[in-house]
């Protein structure tokens, strides 16, 4: 493996390749397979877990919510370990630990079991090591091209989820959801080993400076949000406890944990909520998959627009449409309720990787992987109560009605909570 990275490195030496591109690259290639597989891959086949073990909706719902909750809470503490000792490490154990989880429900043949291997020790890896932590290896490498960077990775799982989902799906339909678990678990696996081999934490391992460090941004918006130093590369990066004293970091995490609980709820419960608005059972999986393709040119788009536009606004209004879409759902049946559900998840999927950005952006490399983290944490603790809430209501009341005016509303007051989240007073500058 060191063969490999001295070979990627000398193509980083004047006039070849800067190595955080391969950074790039190996995050992307792990996070779009193993991000697609971990979570929404048991969506692929939970119709048919739950017809085998017999799960009620609430239970179904439980299992992918906890999951969710769990990789989310994991989050903060990978992140804090990320600032201060690096991520390779994370990312290996973690994507082992997150493809051995996944493998291990192709054995279980109960509820808890599946709670045990799935919604904790899968995401418990997904968490550490997966995403968010791919996308804080990539912010330490980039300071120019920053936004490109993280709308790449951002997008790279996304797509992983929309290509994956239905590989899974056909998949388990002609060989069994046990075995179909089995391998994509084994390849999640495989595939961490030598990306694992090419990340390094920071490009200070390999005695690099991030791309562009020490540049002038071309965009006057963004300007003074570093320093060109003498000795190349002194920047303005917030500490962990500067960035939390900033109301523009609590309402990205309002707005960021306002999205993302609604969204949940949508995505986890997108089938029944569709075959209850009388769409045909056979097509609620087809519009699932769309669902997730939507959210691709939507996260790599409003990534880029972050470079020229800003980022609050384009939160705020993203989130109203969302919640315009939400109220639309509400009113409306058939078929067009799951294209209006399709617009709200790809533009929730927007503004999801667009508050990673102003992340970055806004605070610098120093504490991305902390902040991140706590944002996580503000939604990933509602994960395992919120979405199997929902197919609780639906149980007991046969309806939907109440979840989708609570989602509306929350979607409403996200909007309100980015438009507060105006680029912060910079600090004293600190060595990265």
């Amino acid at each position: 493996m060191r063969g490999l990275t001295d070979r990627l490195y000398s193509a980083g030496e004047p006039g070849g390749i800067f190595y955080g591109w391969w950074v790039l690259s190996a995050s992307v290639v792990l996070g779009f397979f193993a991000f697609g597989v971990v979570i929404p891959g048991y969506l692929a086949f939970s119709v048919l877990v739950r017809d085998e073990l017999g799960l009620t909706s609430g239970q179904s719902a439980f299992v992918v919510g906890a999951a969710w909750g769990v990789g989310d809470v994991t989050s903060l503490a990978a992140g804090w370990l990320a600032d201060r000792y690096g991520a390779r490490r994370l990312i290996l154990a973690g994507g082992l630990l997150a493809g051995l989880g996944f493998a291990a429900l192709g054995f279980v043949d109960s509820f808890w079991g599946i709670v045990a291997v799935y919604s904790v020790t899968a995401s418990v890896g997904r968490g550490l090591g997966i995403f968010p932590n791919l996308m804080t290896v990539v912010n330490q490498w980039f300071e120019r091209r920053k936004a490109f960077a993280l709308a790449v990775i951002n997008t790279a799982v996304m797509g992983g989820a929309a290509a994956i989902l239905p590989a899974l799906s056909a998949a388990a339909e002609q060989f069994g959801w046990r075995p179909t678990a089995i391998v994509a678990g084994i390849l999640v696996c495989a595939l961490t080993l030598p990306a694992a081999a090419i990340i390094r934490s920071r490009p200070e391992d390999l005695g690099l400076q991030p791309y562009g460090a020490g540049e002038i941004d071309a965009n006057p918006a963004r300007r003074g949000s570093r320093l060109a130093g003498t000795a190349g590369s002194q920047r303005l990066d917030y500490s962990a406890t500067q960035a939390l004293v900033t109301l523009s970091f609590w309402a990205l995490t309002v707005g960021a944990a306002l999205r993302t609980i609604p969204s949940d709820v949508l995505v986890i419960n997108q089938i029944p909520i569709l075959i209850w608005k009388g769409v045909a059972p056979a097509r609620t999986s087809i519009y699932l998959s769309i669902t997730y393709f939507a959210t691709i040119p939507a996260r790599f788009g409003m990534g880029l627009a972050a470079t020229w536009a800003s980022p609050r606004w384009l939160l705020s209004g993203a989130m109203a449409l969302v919640g315009l879409c939400s109220v639309a759902a509400l009113v409306l049946d058939g078929d067009a309720v799951a294209w209006f559900l399709i617009v709200s998840s790809a533009t929730g999927q927007g503004v999801s990787a667009l508050a990673w950005i102003t992340v970055g952006e806004y605070y610098g490399r120093r504490s991305f992987g902390t902040l991140v983290g706590v944002m996580t944490l503000f939604y990933g603790i509602s994960g395992p109560v919120v979405p199997a809430t929902a197919g609780w209501v639906f149980d007991r009341t046969g309806s939907f009605v109440p979840v989708l005016m609570a989602v509306g509303v929350l979607q409403a007051i996200s909007a309100g909570a980015f438009l507060l989240a105006k680029r912060p007073v910079s600090p004293e500058p600190t060595e990265g």
